[in-house]
């Protein structure tokens, strides 16, 4: 049975150092405190040794999960869990595959989606990296008919999960999923977008940037990093747009300057 490691954090309390934590999976926001998980290994568990850990397996993550996944209005689409199925836009089942949109840099990066579809038409094909659950391939494939989404992951867990997601919103013939490294594909996309942690953004730039022929959604950056952020990426190519945060993440909409 797969276990994961669970500790909770009071709501006002900076998580900067937690989500650094190699074996990081994802956080979730209570009424009171912030709930990380994280691999459950020997080196997660020396990192974490000031907190109280829980040992969680597959059947508390879904009671946990379904504890509190209520109905999540993001714009204009409602995320749900398939226990609420017709309550929602978007349905998606709870498991380690990171998205849920009860995550900031989710709700970011799905909100510049709605913003950008509200008012570009010219956007036909979407790459997303490091998809998670799938949900903003998923979202986007709602919101545009016609798209045709790429949505990667190198994790098994998030592929079996996206897979699900996507059979769950008969959205398979716009969804392509694929556990192919980002480097191996080629061509462009009308849009590209990558909700991870900034030290796997910074490793993907040069391939998010290839993969790109006009815009370019980056979330997962902390505010404490905007200053260096746009530099390390190397984004001289790319106009900002937008930028947007909420509580400690930031979230970019960017396009490519005309040459």
């Amino acid at each position: 049975m797969n276990q994961w490691y669970q500790i909770a954090v009071p709501k006002d309390s900076s998580t900067d150092k937690l989500i650094e934590i190699e074996g990081f999976l994802g956080s979730e926001e209570k009424e009171n405190a912030t709930v990380l998980y994280f691999e459950k290994n020997d080196s997660v568990k020396n990192a974490l040794k000031e907190y109280n850990i829980s040992v969680i397996s597959d059947g508390d993550w879904k009671e946990t999960w379904r504890e509190y996944f209520v109905p999540l209005k993001i714009g204009s689409l409602t995320v749900v869990p398939p226990w609420k199925k017709d309550e929602g836009d978007i349905v998606i089942n709870p498991a380690r595959g990171f998205g849920t949109g009860h995550h900031e840099t989710t709700r970011l990066a799905l909100g510049f989606v709605e913003k950008l579809f509200a008012k570009e038409n010219e956007i036909h094909t979407l790459f997303d990296a490091g998809t998670g659950s799938g949900i903003l391939a998923i979202a986007a494939a709602k919101l545009k008919k016609g798209i045709k989404a790429t949505a990667v992951d190198n994790d098994p867990d998030a592929l079996e999960n996206a897979a699900e997601n996507i059979e769950l919103n008969n959205v398979a013939d716009s969804v392509e999923l694929s556990g192919e490294p980002v480097f191996k594909f080629e061509g462009k996309y009308d849009l590209v977008i990558a909700n991870i942690i900034s030290s796997v953004l910074y490793f993907l730039s040069d391939d998010l940037k290839r993969l790109t022929s006009k815009w370019l959604i980056l979330s997962g950056v902390l505010k404490t990093e905007d200053p260096v952020f746009m530099e390390r990426m190397g984004l001289q190519d790319f106009e900002l747009i937008e930028k947007a945060n909420e509580n400690e993440w930031n979230g970019y909409l960017l396009k490519r300057r005309d040459k």
